[in-house]
């Protein structure tokens, strides 16, 4: 999917963007991070890196990641309700995928609730794997989370599918776009 003519941006995640990201948290999550949180990612954790994506300067999709040694982990992404099913969560994805190039990761993880089949549906198409389960993860009713992980995202398969994916996107502020290479150090 192309995303064409809706004025995206994507750009880092400021303090002046948290309470819209706070709004679509509460919308559409039922344990939504406490309202300092994110205060806290910007301000006191180095090793956190966040983005939103704008459209016509309104905050409608974010997502997070920390850089943890040679693996990202995706700690958030969402998606306003009315703005699901356009291509925004593939949009951020690639954005935090890009960023563990940026970082020099080699792999990515996440957890993910197990009937969250667009999610889950959205990591497969980047080449993510179910590798396992955190027992009671989600606190809000006890239920497991599925462990997702990529393979070596500089591993030739997976980095043509990225590329794939990356190069239909138009939305200012992606960065650079990923050499196709294997890196030399």
């Amino acid at each position: 999917m192309v995303l064409i003519g809706k004025q995206l941006q994507l750009s880092p995640m400021r303090d002046d963007d948290i309470a819209e990201v706070r709004a679509i948290e509460l919308a559409v999550f039922p344990t939504p991070w406490p309202g300092s949180a994110y205060q806290r990612e910007l301000n006191n954790n180095r090793a956190a890196h966040y983005f939103c994506l704008h459209r016509n300067r309104q905050v409608v999709g974010y997502g997070g990641l920390w850089a943890v040694g040679e693996e990202s982990h995706v700690t958030t992404i969402g998606v306003a309700a009315e703005c699901q099913g356009q291509g925004y969560g593939r949009a951020i994805f690639a954005a935090l995928v890009n960023r563990s190039y940026a970082l020099r990761a080699n792999f990515i993880s996440l957890e993910v609730r197990p009937n969250n089949e667009p999610a889950i549906h959205l990591y497969e198409t980047f080449g993510f794997k179910v590798i396992g389960r955190r027992r009671g993860y989600y606190t809000d009713n006890g239920e497991d989370a599925l462990v997702m992980w990529s393979d070596l995202i500089h591993a030739p398969q997976f980095k043509r599918r990225f590329l794939a994916i990356w190069d239909r996107l138009e939305i200012d502020g992606l960065g650079a776009r990923p050499d196709d290479g294997f890196p030399s150090s």
